[in-house]
C-alpha cells in the first residue's frame, strides 16, 4: 500500500493568489545581563539640539512621536564594545541587505563592517550593554505602556549587530525592519540602536515620515516601532567614522 505523504500547510495571501509557507518566530533565548545600575537620562528630541529637520524640508512637520531617546551616561559601555570589535578583525564581515529573498553585499546601498552578539553571548561587555539597554527600555514602555502591556510576550531573541561605517559609508537608502511575513523580520516588535561615538559632520539617522535626523552622540540609544511608519536611513558622514549597536525585540 502506498504511504500518503503529509503536505506542509501553506497560507494563501488573500487578494494576491500567492502562497507562503508559514514560519514560526524564533524561540525565546536566555539573555546575558549583569547586576549593575546605570545612569540613564531621557533625551528630549529638540530641533537644533538633539536633532535636525529631515530632507522633506520646512513644509513637513517634524515629529518624534513613538520614538524614545535615552543616554547611557557611562561611556565605558560604548568604549568596551568598540574594543571587542577591534580585537577580533577575523570576525568582521561586510554588511548585507535583503534582495529577492537573498542576503547580498551592495556597498552602494549599505557599506559597513559588522560583528554580531547572540542574546546569550558570554562576553561581559555584551552583558553590560544588555543591562543598560533594559534600563533604557523600561522608561520607553512606561511612556508607551501599550507597547509592553497590550501585546504578547517579547524580548531579545535574535542577534544584535555592532556596525562600523567608514567615512562615506552607511545604510544609505530608506528601509524598515519588518516588511513581510518571513522571519526573522515578521516577529519584530521594536527596534533599538545605540551610537557608540559622536559624529559631528553629518552622520545622523533620518526618519522619513517624521522628517527628522537624529544627531549621533555616544551612548544615545533610540527605540522605535519596527514597521513602515518608521522608514529610516543613515546619513553618511564624508569625513568621520561611525559605530552603532542595533537590533530588535521580537515577539516570542
Amino acid at each position: 500500500e502506498k504511504k500518503k505523504t503529509k503536505k506542509t500547510p501553506v497560507t494563501k495571501a488573500k487578494g494576491f493568489g500567492a502562497t507562503v509557507k508559514p514560519e514560526a518566530p524564533p524561540p525565546p533565548v536566555a539573555v546575558a545581563s549583569v547586576n549593575e545600575q546605570f545612569l540613564i537620562t531621557e533625551v528630549p528630541l529638540v530641533e537644533g539640539v538633539s536633532c535636525t529637520r529631515g530632507s522633506q524640508g520646512e513644509d513637513v512637520p517634524l515629529s518624534t512621536l513613538f520614538m524614545g531617546a535615552f543616554m547611557i551616561e557611562d561611556p565605558s559601555v560604548c568604549d568596551d564594545l568598540i574594543k571587542c570589535f577591534e580585537a577580533d578583525p577575523a570576525a568582521h564581515r561586510p554588511g548585507v541587505i535583503g534582495r529577492d529573498g537573498k542576503a547580498i553585499v551592495d556597498t552602494d546601498t549599505k557599506e559597513s563592517l559588522e560583528i554580531s552578539f547572540l542574546p546569550n553571548d558570554p562576553r561581559p561587555e555584551w552583558a553590560r550593554y544588555v543591562t543598560a539597554l533594559q534600563q533604557c527600555t523600561m522608561p520607553y514602555c512606561q511612556r508607551y505602556n501599550y507597547a509592553a502591556n497590550y501585546v504578547g510576550p517579547w524580548g531579545l531573541s535574535s542577534p544584535t549587530n555592532l556596525q562600523y561605517y567608514p567615512p562615506g559609508g552607511g545604510y544609505k537608502t530608506f528601509h524598515t525592519e519588518r516588511k513581510d511575513r518571513v522571519e526573522p523580520g515578521a516577529s519584530r516588535h521594536l527596534v533599538f540602536m545605540t551610537y557608540l561615538n559622536d559624529v559631528d559632520d553629518a552622520g545622523g539617522t533620518e526618519f522619513f515620515h517624521q522628517n527628522v535626523v537624529i544627531t549621533p552622540r555616544k551612548g544615545l540609544t533610540l527605540i522605535w516601532p519596527s514597521d513602515w511608519t518608521f522608514m529610516h536611513r543613515g546619513v553618511a558622514s564624508p569625513t568621520q567614522e561611525k559605530r552603532i549597536m542595533t537590533g530588535w525585540f521580537n515577539f516570542a
